[in-house]
């Protein structure tokens, strides 16, 4: 019999385990009351991502006018929603720091992970939409269901993340497990609790009734797209694999879709280095 994408979520979840850390971080950001000297106490016992949001802080994301070598200021600046976001980043990207590189090429896969993070970033913002908050990490978390099921189907994995032209990543999953890596990655994050804002667009970008698509999800759609072309632009063009019935609907022309580009490659290498990311040797 085969297996569901809920199937591979449930196995997934025993093998890639949330840190203590993350949970107890977790808890304290969703509560009203907590302050940034509580968070500030909590980040500072957990050296590796003190050291993130130093990262961040400093980067040319935020542009701040001198070094910030405090974490307190570096939250302040930051503020609790940026926090929140990379604190969740964090997390989820450590659960998955033990995947072995030589069964899953990892360096292609966290570069088209955080393109399109950013890509949906510099898109929400462009349409003053109000999921800039929560549409970086759908983007950031969109293919997760691929290291899911690499422990277990690492053949079947590795012949969907060879697509070529003749075949988009997303049809090739679906042909060889009956749904796609996103379907897996979506029920993971449901299990591990993550907010509905997040994991709904996932769930929904891959749909083939793409003009029907809430503003999120029709943002991650694209997304999703120019990060894989970004990658290797010689296997796609834009006329190929994004429906331009999306782009009309949200109102995006071709010079929005280069100024993303161009945001997500000054961006990447930085933000890449932020997370406990596992290269490939």
């Amino acid at each position: 019999m085969s297996k569901s994408a809920v199937d591979y979520a449930q196995q997934a979840q025993e093998l890639c385990v949330l840190s203590d850390v993350y949970i107890q971080l977790n808890e304290m950001l969703s509560r009203d009351d907590c302050s940034m000297e509580q968070l500030s106490d909590a980040i500072a016992y957990e050296p590796a991502i003190a050291a993130s949001l130093l990262k961040l802080a400093n980067s040319a994301m935020f542009n701040m006018p001198r070094q910030v070598d405090n974490l307190a200021r570096a939250l302040v600046l930051l503020g609790l929603k940026e926090v929140k976001q990379l604190v969740s980043a964090y997390g989820v990207t450590a659960a998955f720091a033990g995947v072995n590189p030589d069964v899953a090429d990892m360096d292609r896969f966290w570069e088209i992970s955080v393109d399109c993070a950013l890509i949906c970033q510099h898109l929400a913002k462009a349409k003053q939409s109000p999921y800039a908050d929560s549409i970086f990490l759908s983007g950031l978390f969109h293919n997760l269901g691929m290291l899911a099921m690499v422990h277990s189907e690492p053949q079947k994995v590795k012949y969907c993340e060879s697509y070529d032209r003749e075949e988009t990543p997303w049809e090739r999953q679906q042909n060889v497990f009956g749904f796609r890596f996103s379907d897996c990655g979506a029920e993971l994050l449901k299990l591990w609790s993550l907010p509905d804002a997040i994991v709904r667009p996932i769930t929904e970008f891959n749909r083939k009734d793409v003009i029907q698509l809430a503003e999120d999800s029709s943002i991650l759609y694209i997304a999703s797209r120019l990060a894989v072309m970004n990658a290797d632009p010689s296997i796609y063009a834009k006329q190929q694999i994004i429906d331009p019935a999306v782009l009309k609907k949200l109102g995006l022309t071709k010079q929005d879709l280069k100024d993303a580009l161009a945001y997500c490659n000054e961006q990447a290498m930085e933000l890449l280095a932020t997370f406990p990311i596992q290269r490939s040797t």
